[in-house]
């Protein structure tokens, strides 16, 4: 009789173990569809439709030989399982996001020939489902140097971020900072696409604030010789985008020197006649993170413009001067500041570059939904 009973349980444990793994098999299976995802011609946001665009540095087309990161969501996981639930497909990307892995695209090179947009290896697909939504999120340029990306992996969950990071860290304001190394850093989100759309259009936003220098010289009878042209200090070094939630700023910095014109090569001179202009002096634009939390050091801390500059027969080298404590310089705009000789001294002005303009000046708004 005992034996009877033991067999009698074997056989219920190993008929209730089979139902257990047959319901889990019978869950239902995502079925992908024989269409790519392709990427349109990527765009950047602008205020105006017409805008200046400049051979080189910040620009307001997306530029050709130009790439982008991408990671790519449509499906999020069964709660408590690293398994894909295909019933989540037509939820909005608001409902299911803190659920959800990049198993799409994970820091997935797209490149743009001027044409067209392309990957190379494998070609994703959309799911055959018509009426799932997929959320994409960007960043340019492409690769690690510049940009932490979370999740740290293909199969981590929630809400992704992107940390941009300055090439610089450490050093002290003898440092010498290279301009040209800076590069214009846009990111860019596409929500709830579907398969229907045809393709996956992205809109960039510059997330720096780009910097000029322009000298006016309002003396009606002498000439100004600008030699040396420089902005130093302590500079914010990162800023993060959390996407649905918008921008933090780390606290990290980085100390140095950015040289718009060398006070010791004379043959950076520029030569300010009497009731003339001189624009975009040393002709580069210095791109920074802007923090306007952080009002008057938006910038950093200890920051000054320094010019060596000679008037009349006389040189003066190392003139400094503090940025304008309340300006608020917003991430996505080009300001030129204003340098206005009068008299013997110089007057500062910032004014937001109407010719070479990404986004109208005012408080930072970049937030990706």
């Amino acid at each position: 009789m005992m034996k009877i009973r033991v067999l009698y349980l074997f056989a219920v444990v190993c008929t209730a173990l089979a139902a257990c793994r047959k319901g889990e098999g019978d869950r239902q299976q995502a079925v992908l569809s024989d269409d790519p995802i392709r990427f349109g011609t990527p765009s950047i946001k602008v205020s105006r439709s017409e805008l200046n665009v400049r051979a080189a540095g910040p620009v307001n087309e997306f530029p050709s030989g130009g790439d982008f990161g991408v990671l790519g969501y449509c499906l999020a996981n069964y709660d408590g399982s690293t398994e894909l639930n295909p019933t989540t497909g037509p939820t909005p990307w608001a409902s299911k996001a803190v659920l959800c892995s990049p198993h799409v695209f994970y820091k997935q090179q797209v490149k743009y020939n001027g044409t067209a947009c392309y990957y190379t290896g494998t070609q994703q697909r959309w799911y055959e489902a018509s009426d799932y939504l997929y959320t994409f999120l960007a960043y340019s340029p492409y690769g690690d140097a510049y940009y932490t990306v979370e999740p740290a992996t293909q199969t981590g969950i929630g809400l992704p971020s992107l940390t941009f990071s300055m090439p610089f860290s450490g050093g002290d304001i003898s440092t010498l900072r290279p301009i040209d190394q800076i590069p214009d850093a846009m990111a860019a989100a596409a929500v709830d696409v579907s398969r229907q759309d045809g393709k996956v259009d992205l809109s960039f936003e510059h997330l720096l604030a780009g910097f000029n220098f322009k000298v006016n010289n309002y003396n009606l009878t002498n000439d100004l010789t600008i030699h040396g042209l420089r902005l130093v200090g302590n500079f914010y070094r990162s800023l993060k985008i959390r996407m649905n939630q918008g921008l933090e700023f780390p606290s990290e910095m980085f100390a140095g020197t950015f040289t718009f014109l060398d006070g010791g090569d004379d043959a950076d001179d520029v030569t300010v006649e009497h009731d003339k202009m001189a624009e975009r002096v040393g002709g580069e634009t210095l791109m920074l993170v802007s923090n306007l939390g952080a009002s008057p050091d938006y910038l950093g801390t200890g920051i000054e413009i320094q010019i060596d500059y000679s008037f009349m027969g006389v040189r003066t080298t190392g003139k400094a001067f503090a940025l304008p404590g309340g300006y608020l310089p917003q991430g996505g705009t080009i300001y030129t500041i204003e340098m206005n000789f009068i008299g013997d001294a110089f007057v500062l002005n910032f004014v937001v570059d109407n010719n070479q303009m990404w986004e109208e000046g005012g408080d930072s708004n970049i937030k990706f939904e």
